[in-house]
C-alpha cells in the first residue's frame, strides 16, 4: 500500500524555526506503518495559509490521487487540509471518488453519517475559531491605534520603527531625501518624472536598496501626511492581504480604501513643515498636466489652461494661420477612443495667449506693492487659539462617544437597531462639522503666521526676475509663470477670446486676447 502524508504550517516563522512540520511527519509515518503502508510519500506546504486551496504541496497530492499513485492519505488533523469547511468537504469528496482512504490522527474518522457529521462540525469549529482569532486581533490592533500606539509593522521611507519600544524615530539619511523632494517640487518647475530622474541621477537608493525611483513612488511619498506628523491606521480594508502572498499578480485582492471617518490618526515625528506639504498637495492636483522634464508639451502654459466653455484642460496643438502652421492650444482630446472637448474643435493661437498671460505676470512683478496690498486685504483676523482648543476638545468627546458605541456593539452589549443607527449618524455629523471647523481655524492661524513670509517671497521674486526678464529661458519663464499664476480660463473663439488669469495671491485678472493680437 502506498501512503501519502500531508503536513502544513501556516506561517513562515513556524516553517523556519518551529518543529511542527517534523512532529506532524513523524506521527503520520508511525500511523502509516500501523496500517500496513509499504511506501510513504510526504507532501508538505510550509508557510502556507489554510484558507488557500491552491497550495503547491496540496496540488501535488491531489494530482497523485487523480493519477492513482496513492492508496491512503494520512493527516494530523482536518484543519491541516484546510481551514474552510467547504474546501474540506470538496477534498474528501475528491479523495473518495478515487477510492483513496483518509486517516486522521487526532480523531476517529468513520465513513458513516455520524462520522461525516462529526467531521463537518470539527471543520466548522476550526473555521469559527480562525475567524474569532482574526476578529480579536483586528479589534486589539484598532484599540492600540486609538491609544496612540503602532499596531502593525511601521515601514515608511524616512522613519525607523523600534519594535522593542514601539517608538517611531526619524531616519536622518532618508529624511534628508524627503525634505529635498518637497523643496524641489515646490520651489522648482519639476514634475514627478523629473524628481524621480534627479534621484536616479544622484544614485539615491530606495528603501529596499534599489537604484531606480519611479514617479508613482515619488507621488505617494509627496502625498503622504505622515511627513507632517500624522500616520493613519485603518485607511484600507486589508482583508485578503495574506492571501496575496501566494496568488499570481493578476489574481491578487485589491485593498479597498475605507471612509475617512474610520481612519485612526497616530502622531509621529514630523519631517517637513506643514506649509510646504500643503503647497505640494496643491501642485500635485495639477501635476498630471505639468510635463516639466519631458520632451513633449514644451509650451509656456501647458497644464495651466482650462477651457471655460467645456471645462476641459487645454494642451498644445497646431493650427493653420497666416498660410502656415502655428502653435496653438486646444481642449479637444481623445483618450481610450473617447473624444472630449468643444465641438467643433476649439483652437486658440499660442503666441496670443502666451503674450497676454506673460503681460499679467510682468505687471505683477513690476508692481509688487499692489500684490502685497491685496495680500494684506486677504489677511483677515486669524482663528482664535482658544476657539481651536475648544473645538478639538469637543471633537475628542465625540470620537470617544463613537468609540464607546462601537465597542458596545462589538461586545454584544448593544444591538444595531434604529436608535443606535441614529446615534451613530448624529455622532458622524457632529464629527464632520467639528473637523471642518477645526480645519478652517487652523487655516486662519496658518495664514496669519505665514503672511510675512509670503510678502518676503513676493519681494524677492520681483527683485530677482525684473533685472533679466528679457533673458529668461523657456524653462525659467515656465517656472516664473507657475509661481504667479494658478490657472487660466479661456473663453470664446477666434477674435472674441478672453482670458481670466487666476493668480496665486489669490486674485484674478481678465484679459482680451484680441487686444494682444492687435
Amino acid at each position: 500500500m502506498h501512503a501519502a502524508i500531508y503536513v502544513r504550517v501556516s506561517t513562515d516563522e513556524q516553517a523556519q524555526k518551529g518543529f511542527s512540520l517534523a512532529e506532524q511527519e513523524a506521527a503520520c509515518r508511525e500511523r502509516a506503518r500501523e496500517i500496513g503502508a509499504s511506501q510513504v510519500t510526504v507532501f508538505a506546504d510550509p508557510g502556507f495559509s489554510g484558507e488557500l486551496l491552491d497550495r503547491p504541496g496540496l496540488t501535488a497530492l491531489r494530482e497523485a490521487v487523480r493519477s492513482g499513485r496513492v492508496d491512503c492519505i494520512v493527516v494530523r488533523d482536518a484543519d491541516r487540509l484546510s481551514r474552510r469547511l467547504a474546501h474540506q468537504l470538496l477534498l474528501v469528496q475528491e479523495f473518495e471518488k478515487h477510492n483513496v482512504r483518509l486517516e486522521f490522527l487526532d480523531f476517529s474518522w468513520k465513513d458513516s453519517p455520524e462520522g461525516r457529521l462529526f467531521y463537518a462540525v470539527r471543520g466548522a469549529i476550526a473555521e469559527y475559531e480562525k475567524e474569532k482569532i482574526r476578529e480579536r486581533s483586528m479589534r486589539g490592533r484598532l484599540q492600540k491605534a486609538r491609544q496612540g500606539g503602532i499596531p502593525v509593522l511601521f515601514d515608511v521611507y524616512g522613519y525607523v520603527y523600534r519594535p522593542e519600544t514601539g517608538e517611531v524615530e526619524v531616519y536622518e539619511d532618508e529624511a534628508r531625501v524627503v525634505r529635498n523632494l518637497f523643496q524641489w517640487f515646490v520651489q522648482e518647475d519639476l514634475s514627478l518624472y523629473s524628481l524621480a530622474k534627479r534621484l536616479n541621477e544622484q544614485g539615491v537608493p530606495t528603501r529596499r536598496g534599489a537604484r531606480t525611483w519611479h514617479e508613482n513612488v515619488v507621488r505617494r511619498l509627496l502625498a503622504n501626511p505622515v511627513y507632517i506628523g500624522t500616520w493613519y491606521y485603518n485607511r484600507r480594508d486589508c482583508a485578503g492581504r495574506n492571501l496575496n502572498r501566494h496568488l499570481p499578480r493578476d489574481q491578487r485582492v485589491g485593498l479597498r480604501p475605507k471612509p475617512a471617518e474610520e481612519w485612526v490618526p497616530i502622531p509621529v515625528p514630523a519631517i517637513v513643515d506643514r506649509w510646504i506639504w500643503e503647497r505640494a498637495q496643491q501642485k500635485l492636483e495639477r501635476a498630471r498636466r505639468l510635463w516639466a522634464g519631458k520632451p513633449r508639451n514644451r509650451t509656456l502654459l501647458a497644464g495651466l489652461l482650462v477651457c471655460a466653455d467645456c471645462g476641459k484642460p487645454m494642451h498644445g496643438a497646431w493650427m493653420h494661420a497666416d498660410r502656415t502652421n502655428v502653435p496653438a492650444y486646444t481642449c479637444r482630446a481623445i483618450h481610450a477612443g473617447i473624444t472630449s472637448g468643444c465641438l467643433p474643435q476649439k483652437k486658440v493661437r499660442a503666441d496670443w495667449v502666451n503674450s497676454a498671460v506673460w503681460g499679467v505676470v510682468e505687471s505683477c512683478l513690476k508692481d509688487p506693492d499692489a500684490v502685497i496690498r491685496k495680500m494684506r486685504e486677504l489677511d483677515t483676523a486669524s482663528g482664535s487659539l482658544d476657539e481651536l482648543a475648544a473645538a478639538q476638545r469637543a471633537l475628542h468627546t465625540v470620537e470617544r462617544s463613537r468609540a464607546n458605541v462601537l465597542e458596545a456593539l462589538s461586545s454584544g452589549l448593544l444591538e444595531l437597531d434604529a436608535r443606535t443607527k441614529g446615534k451613530l449618524q448624529e455622532l458622524k455629523r457632529r464629527r464632520e462639522t467639528l473637523l471642518a471647523r477645526i480645519e478652517k481655524l487652523k487655516a486662519g492661524i496658518r495664514t496669519g503666521s505665514q503672511f510675512s513670509q509670503r510678502i518676503e517671497e513676493w519681494k524677492h521674486l520681483a527683485q530677482v526676475t525684473l533685472r533679466r526678464l528679457d533673458q529668461l529661458s523657456l524653462d525659467e519663464k515656465r517656472a516664473l509663470v507657475r509661481a504667479v499664476v494658478e490657472r487660466v480660463e479661456v473663453q470664446g473663439r477666434g477674435s472674441a477670446v478672453t482670458l481670466r488669469v487666476h493668480l496665486t495671491v489669490p486674485s484674478s485678472v481678465r484679459v482680451s486676447v484680441s487686444e494682444v493680437a492687435r
